[in-house]
């Protein structure tokens, strides 16, 4: 009862699915890169941008690349970047070098995740495109030890591809098996409705969940004899077993508050067949219960479900400000290490000048000794070349007379004498 209620549910919200994915698959009119290029030429870009962003929803990288190109072109707000870098992804996913260089860039320059840019770029680079193998090249030279950091990020992305393509697989497989036990519980449920043993319940009883109530079961005011006793025990006991065969899956899959609901519904319905089995109320009394659990347990799942949708809302609000918060940390982080790296080579460069002031006064002053020494050694060598070139004085004899005498053959004359 209850299982194929939800598995109906299920198939109509599938089938709803299905006809709004065909519906979108599907355009009234072909559009292709062309025509999107054609309208951008003449100016208009709104069509050219439609014609771009419904070709990237189907698939084609070259389209995602331009819408993302356009968005980026836009207001530039966060979320705008945010866009841009999806479509660009996508694009640079299936190797188209421009999404690769621009998703590049906005790593870099946007997120300042230098190692995921130079991841991108090195794809780029690989297609021998000109801007990344240059962008690339200013990278390793800026950032010591940066392919060493590309090659741990890309180990990690391999890493991270294989745990998600396990996740996948485990989940997949936990979907088949939960596909096989919930078409054994309907198959189960079929048999039920066929059952001869069942039939004496015809028209008093909804067994098939797939039907709505008459006015002649609602107003049925007779109460069930022998034979038909038997037949209510027997079906509610098989329709206990046929939907615990969900049981499992249930546990896995739905939320403590859902199974709540789940076995006091199961309770309720059991109450209500009990006391039409023990003769208390009719087979409209069990009609109308009936009705007003169905519109209750759905009102209960619907406000579950609301509050699940604003939990998930609140919770990808919480990590959309948190993501932000930390982007704008890590932007603020990143403008800090630049400035302390300019403040630092400026430190660097003031000091290489005041090294190179002193090496310059140093110089001056050696010159200056030397110029000094010179000049006393040319002071000294003349000096002693004037010594060594100096004529001896003679000093004159003066002028006076001295009376002399000298004796000669016996005779004495006095003389003026020098």
């Amino acid at each position: 009862m209850f299982s194929s209620n939800i598995d109906a549910m299920k198939k109509t919200i599938q089938l709803c699915l299905i006809a709004a994915l065909t519906l979108a698959s599907f355009p009234g009119i072909s559009q292709t890169i062309e025509e999107a290029e054609i309208a951008d030429k003449r100016g208009d870009r709104k069509e050219a941008y439609e014609i771009y962003k419904k070709l990237a929803a189907q698939g084609n990288a070259v389209a995602q690349f331009n819408a993302g190109v356009y968005i980026m072109s836009g207001s530039r707000t966060a979320t705008d970047f945010e866009e841009a870098e999806a479509w660009f992804f996508k694009s640079a996913q299936q190797g188209y070098v421009k999404a690769q260089e621009h998703l590049a860039w906005l790593y870099v320059y946007h997120k300042k995740d230098i190692v995921r840019g130079a991841f991108w770029y090195e794809k780029a680079a690989a297609q021998q495109d000109s801007d990344s193998i240059a962008a690339l090249s200013n990278l390793y030279k800026a950032n010591p030890g940066l392919q060493e950091k590309i090659k741990q990020y890309l180990e990690a992305e391999v890493e991270y591809n294989r745990q998600q393509a396990l996740t996948q697989q485990q989940e997949k497989e936990r979907q088949a098996q939960d596909e096989r036990t919930r078409t054994e519980s309907l198959a189960c449920l079929d048999r039920l409705y066929g059952d001869p043993r069942t039939k004496s319940l015809s028209g008093k009883v909804i067994i098939d969940t797939n039907k709505t109530a008459t006015l002649e079961i609602l107003g049925n005011t007779s109460k069930p004899n022998a034979k038909e006793k038997a037949a209510l025990s027997y079906v509610f006991t098989e329709w206990e077993r046929c939907t615990d065969i969900q049981e499992e899956p249930r546990k896995k899959m739905l939320m403590p508050e859902v199974t709540q609901v789940i076995n006091a519904y199961r309770l309720d319905l059991k109450s209500a067949v009990a006391d039409l089995y023990g003769g208390k109320t009719t087979y409209g009394d069990l009609a109308k219960t009936r009705a007003r659990l169905d519109l209750d347990f759905k009102q209960k799942i619907s406000a579950i479900i609301s509050s699940v949708q604003e939990k998930e809302l609140a919770e990808a609000r919480r990590k959309q400000e948190a993501e932000a918060q930390r982007r704008y940390a890590e932007a603020k982080n990143q403008q800090q290490r630049e400035a302390e790296l300019q403040r630092q080579q400026e430190a660097r460069r003031q000091l290489e000048i005041e090294e190179a002031r002193m090496r310059l006064a140093q110089q001056q002053a050696q010159q200056q000794a030397q110029q000094q020494q010179q000049e006393n050694n040319f002071q000294q060598s003349l000096q002693l070349l004037q010594m060594l070139n100096q004529k001896p004085q003679v000093q004159p004899r003066p002028n006076t007379s001295v009376n002399c005498t000298s004796t000669r053959f016996g005779s004495t004359v006095t003389t003026n004498c020098f």
